[in-house]
């Protein structure tokens, strides 16, 4: 139901206060106009969406809790589907410019970016009983969903409608899982509005742009980054932990807290950063049992971001910078290009050029150890393929830069020959398509079978022969039928 306050304007003041109320020529009530055009909290069912089933046992469903959750995994299985919650239709037909946003959580996906997607279809008449035409929808660019690290719902902040106003929409969000992998997704708070969505400046986590506690929390995967944030207390551990918003007793110098606020009645475990304390510089310098003036300070930590004390961490910290100036420990090198593979396979593109009908590609992206892995053994019937398979970079830009190297994390095993079979390729032409058909430069290093599956760093691998070009570098794996290795790769550097 509707809500709104009315507002009584009275005109003939001197009149109503003398006479009998029988004249209200100049009495008028305003209603103001409510800006959501369509709502769906999902707090007591699906409402008025429809849960479209296009394969697998799986569907949408609503959470007593108050969400809508769809998710491929039940009874310890993954299962493989695709299924689509449909909204009504929207009329946005009279409107001059739109908007809408939802609260969600997106964990365990082996692909984000394709696994969990938003579409639109304008203009088109649709039953809920069909299955939905993908030609027929326009799927939204966002910026994939990120696994959190817990179940904690983030916003997808304004996404913009205007290239739809004046027509009648309905808006789509399609799951996809496999029986390797199955997320889950929740959603939550769905609402379109009239007006200009919001311009929400992004933080990436570089130096320039360093996340705030609550991106971090929103970004628990393991990469390295920097956090901005204050210091608001620390971590007993125990039995249960507890998670003290002071300076004055503390006796240990392992952890502190970062906030957003320093204001502590705001404070909440949900919205608090746990940070590991190194030993080294970082842990002596910014310890709250040796140093209780640091508690409310400004900080800008670079760090991993994982979970810690069960809530979401920062650990492995390197580098600190407060407020005054004061820093110290190793700062990060600064990236020319990098990926950590943490959630997908990112801008990368991956080309079978022999395909194992078995697999989907071989090169694919691992939620588990958060790193792309290739390989053409099949597990399960103990077979070796024939294969050859590229992950292929993005375009990089070497324009300046004179002794670019390259670094990344590796595991190596099972190759027949790993020197031949997992290579480093570089090509200044690449524009797409069969990497057989543009010239590259192979970059020698010394892979050999390694005796675990622990991720070691290369040596920096030198492109200098590469510097102010726009370049691609691929990474090769090759395989037989008497002998597939696994090749894993995991944050990816050039500098």
């Amino acid at each position: 139901m509707k809500k709104f306050n009315s507002k009584i304007v009275f005109t003939a003041l001197a009149v109503l206060l003398t006479a009998s109320c029988t004249n209200v020529e100049d009495v008028y009530i305003e209603k103001p106009t409510s800006d959501v055009i369509y709502s769906e909290t999902f707090q007591n069912g699906l409402g008025d969406f429809k849960a479209v089933n296009v394969f697998g046992d799986q569907v949408w469903t609503y959470n007593s809790s108050g969400y809508a959750i769809m998710t491929g995994y039940a009874n310890s299985t993954n299962y493989a589907n695709e299924d689509w919650l449909i909204s009504p239709e929207i009329d946005l037909t009279n409107i001059a410019s739109a908007y809408f946003s939802f609260d969600y959580v997106m964990r365990y996906s082996n692909d984000p970016a394709n696994d969990a997607t938003v579409w639109i279809l304008a203009d088109q008449a649709y039953s809920p009983d069909t299955l939905p035409n993908v030609s027929q929808w326009v799927k939204l660019d966002l910026k994939p969903f990120v696994d959190p690290g817990s179940w904690t719902f983030s916003n997808s902040n304004d996404i913009s409608l205007n290239d739809f106003v004046g027509k009648k929409i309905r808006i789509a969000f399609r799951y996809i899982s496999s029986a390797t992998k199955a997320g889950t997704w929740e959603i939550k708070n769905f609402t379109v509005k009239k007006g200009t969505a919001k311009v929400v400046e992004s933080n990436d986590g570089s130096e320039e742009k360093p996340f705030t506690v609550k991106e971090a929390i929103q970004n628990q995967a393991g990469a390295s980054a920097w956090v901005k944030g204050y210091i608001v207390g620390y971590i007993w551990s125990g039995t249960q932990n507890n998670y003290v918003f002071s300076a004055d007793t503390c006796t240990q110098a392992t952890n502190i807290i970062l906030a957003d606020t320093n204001d502590l009645s705001a404070l909440y475990v949900s919205k608090i950063l746990a940070v590991q304390l190194p030993a080294g510089v970082v842990r002596d310098s910014l310890n709250l049992k040796d140093h209780k003036d640091k508690f409310g300070k400004n900080v800008t930590l670079y760090g991993s971001l994982t979970k810690y004390f069960g809530i979401g961490g920062l650990k492995s910290v390197s580098y600190y910078k407060l407020e005054d100036g004061t820093s110290g420990g190793t700062k990060p090198v600064k990236a020319i290009f990098s990926e950590t593979f943490a959630n997908s396979k990112g801008d990368f593109t991956i080309v079978d050029v022999t395909k194992v009908s078995v697999l989907p590609n071989i090169w694919a992206h691992d939620a588990s150890y958060k790193c792309m892995k290739a390989t053409a053994y099949v597990n399960s019937t103990n077979t070796n393929y024939e294969s050859e398979s590229w992950l292929i970079s993005p375009t990089i830009n070497l324009s300046g830069v004179t002794n670019p190297v390259m670094v990344f994390d590796y595991v190596t095993r099972y190759f027949a020959n790993p020197a031949t079979d997992a290579t480093i390729q570089v090509s200044e032409n690449y524009q797409g398509g069969d990497p057989r058909s543009t010239t590259w430069t192979q970059i020698p290093y010394p892979f050999t079978n390694m005796s675990s599956w622990t991720f070691v760093t290369t040596n920096p691998i030198d492109l200098s022969a590469f510097a102010n070009k726009n370049i691609r570098i691929a990474f090769k794996y090759t395989s037989t039928s008497a002998k597939a290795g696994t090749w894993e790769i995991k944050n990816l550097v050039i500098y």
